[in-house]
């Protein structure tokens, strides 16, 4: 069969969202977006608008929203119909559930194959009243961003496909902030990178490990959280009171960038409550190992997929404040581990999470969707 590279037969791709939020879900949006070869054609289409936008604007990536005034509103739904009417791209490409239920009725009318995907996740989340079963049924293909995930969501081989999160070398290149810097720090510093008002990131076990690396050997360890400060709650900053007090735990909004504080870091964690959710392809471990750091993980969801435990990092059991603080300790003792350990992570990034890799996936994924739906229509 043709190679997707090789056809060079213009497509158009119409992306479906939420929003266009301060996330890991619409950064790799934006990435594929500006990185589809030239030969496809890309339009976005979302209910609610956000940070994003300009970044989009700036892509020339034309943008159609249409917000909802109330939680039920049909009208949203009726104008991503009449979007894909009047555009007729080759394929609808769904990057949430709700957009994905949304144009389940218009690609079947019309014709066009639709990719879900909404699988982000490495655990099937609490609300299962959602029809996304029934989407996913509808769906000509059903892509997720870990392996976890297909298999959370029992997505067989035949439909599903994984194509994992990309990290874009040129935020590296454009942040002039050295990774040396990192060595003047007068402690070493682990860094938590993830959204403040999401239960599912577990701060809590992070706080306590700090507790006891403080206790323990005062002065060695300070620990940066960075998270948009507006979404930072009320039972996380009274948690870490404390700890900034001393000067373990500093809080710090990075906006809609964190490399530049990253970089000055010296280990980076992530832990995550798989009570709540578990992880797909964590965008945050990703800039961990493409900055040389040596992560240090919950088990959970895709996590593992990135991190192979005494290799990148360790990865650990949730919810394990001893074991985190413990990993961390021997980071501590052992400078020559943790430069071994994120020159490991930063090949790994460099050789299989690059942007041409995700684009060359999805836009193989894209036309298989595309002769497959035209061979069974």
């Amino acid at each position: 069969m043709t190679s997707a590279f090789e056809s060079r037969r213009p497509r158009r791709v119409l992306l479906a969202n939420v929003s266009l939020a301060n996330g890991g879900l619409e950064r790799q949006l934006l990435l594929l977006a500006r990185n589809l070869p030239s030969w496809w054609t890309v339009r976005l289409w979302t209910l609610e608008g956000g940070p994003y936008e300009e970044s989009f604007k700036e892509a020339g990536i034309p943008w159609r929203c249409r917000r909802r005034h109330w939680r039920s509103d049909p009208l949203p739904a009726i104008d991503l119909g009449f979007a894909m009417r009047d555009w007729r791209p080759d394929i609808v490409h769904a990057w949430h559930w709700m957009p994905a239920a949304a144009a389940v009725p218009s690609a079947r009318l019309l014709g066009i194959p639709l990719v879900d995907g909404s699988i982000r996740m490495g655990s099937v989340p609490r609300d299962r009243g959602r029809p996304r079963r029934s989407i996913m049924r509808w769906a000509t293909v059903v892509v997720a961003n870990s392996q976890a995930g297909l298999d959370a969501w029992r997505v067989g081989p035949e439909k599903g496909r994984v194509v994992y999160n990309a990290f874009d070398e040129e935020r590296l290149r454009a942040d002039q902030q050295s990774r040396a810097s990192a060595t003047t720090h007068d402690r070493l510093t682990a860094v938590m990178a993830a959204r403040m008002d999401d239960p599912q990131k577990d701060y809590g076990v992070v706080l306590e490990a700090a507790r006891l690396l403080e206790g323990r050997s005062p002065g060695t360890w300070r620990f940066l959280l960075v998270g948009n400060q507006a979404r930072r709650s009320d039972s996380l900053v009274s948690a870490a009171a404390g700890l900034v007090d001393a000067g373990v735990v500093t809080f710090v909004d990075a906006g809609l960038e964190p490399i530049g504080v990253v970089r000055t870091c010296d280990v980076g964690v992530l832990m995550t409550d798989p009570a709540v959710r578990a992880e797909g392809c964590s965008n945050a471990i990703m800039e961990y190992m493409a900055c040389g750091l040596p992560v240090v993980c919950s088990d959970t969801g895709g996590s593992s997929e990135l991190v192979h435990d005494g290799r990148e990092g360790y990865v650990i059991a949730p919810h394990d404040a001893e074991g985190l603080a413990a990993r961390l300790h021997v980071l501590a003792l052992h400078p020559e581990l943790r430069s071994s350990m994120g020159a490991a992570g930063r090949r790994r990034i460099t050789r299989e999470f690059s942007v041409e890799r995700m684009v060359s996936d999805y836009v193989g994924i894209y036309e298989d969707a595309i002769e497959r739906y035209a061979r069974i229509r």
